[in-house]
């Protein structure tokens, strides 16, 4: 039977002879399709070719999309909310705002990805690599990223309280005015990040190694520094609720 695929609101987007899916979106792309605002929702997509999709808005809430090849893909404020990309490609794709709250993306490559403004509340990406992403502003509050990849990431003003970091690697990161409160760091590689403003309050820096970063203005009441290395540290830290330096 003929793939149909449809818009959000009902209208149609394509229409292809197979009755695979993935395929059948396939074929869309290759013909230049725009796919913004598909209704994908629960769509099996598993090792599924996407490369160069543009799917901006689309709806791929509890989409499974395991081993995907999304690089270069348009995703822009989609909803990938409960959806399971384990292993996928999303290489220099843009997710500028789309929704992965609770989304598995254990092992997943986001390099070089634009996540500005995402959302991944409650999302697991455990080994995944986002070296020199995007991900200014986002929300990633109970976010697990246990022994991720995230050298040199823009992660300015993003919400990490009470993400598991532990054994992350975020060397030369931007965390400018970044949250960290409640945040487990354990053992992860921050060094030479820039902390200017930001709050690692009650954080688990245990065992991190903090050496040669910017901490200007950044808060550390409360939190866990048991063997942690903080040799050439650069700035003044700060009191939580206060402007002046850290004592």
């Amino acid at each position: 039977m003929p793939i149909h695929i449809v818009h959000v609101d009902g209208h149609s987007l394509f229409q292809a002879g197979t009755d695979h899916l993935g395929e059948a979106l396939h074929q869309a792309i290759e013909e230049g399709v725009d796919l913004a605002g598909a209704s994908l929702a629960g769509a099996n997509l598993r090792g599924a070719d996407l490369e160069d999709a543009s799917l901006a808005g689309a709806d791929l809430t509890g989409a499974r999309l395991d081993g995907a090849n999304v690089e270069d893909a348009d995703l822009s404020k989609a909803k990938l909310d409960d959806a399971s990309a384990r292993g996928a490609n999303f290489e220099n794709a843009s997710l500028a705002g789309a929704s992965l709250a609770r989304a598995n993306l254990d092992g997943s490559n986001f390099e070089g990805a634009d996540l500005a403004d995402a959302v991944l509340e409650g999302a697991r990406a455990v080994r995944a690599n986002f070296e020199h992403a995007r991900l200014a502003r986002v929300r990633a509050q109970g976010a697990v990223f246990t022994s991720a990849n995230l050298e040199k990431c823009e992660l300015a003003e993003g919400d990490f309280s009470k993400a598991d970091l532990s054994g992350v690697n975020l060397e030369r990161c931007d965390l400018r005015d970044a949250r960290l409160v409640a945040a487990v760091l354990a053992g992860a590689n921050v060094e030479r990040a820039d902390l200017r403003g930001a709050d690692l309050s009650d954080a688990d820096l245990s065992e991190a190694h903090l050496e040669r970063c910017d901490v200007e203005g950044a808060c550390m009441d409360g939190a866990k520094i048991g063997g942690a290395n903080m040799e050439k540290l650069r700035g003044r830290l700060r009191s939580r609720g206060d402007s002046g330096p850290y004592r």
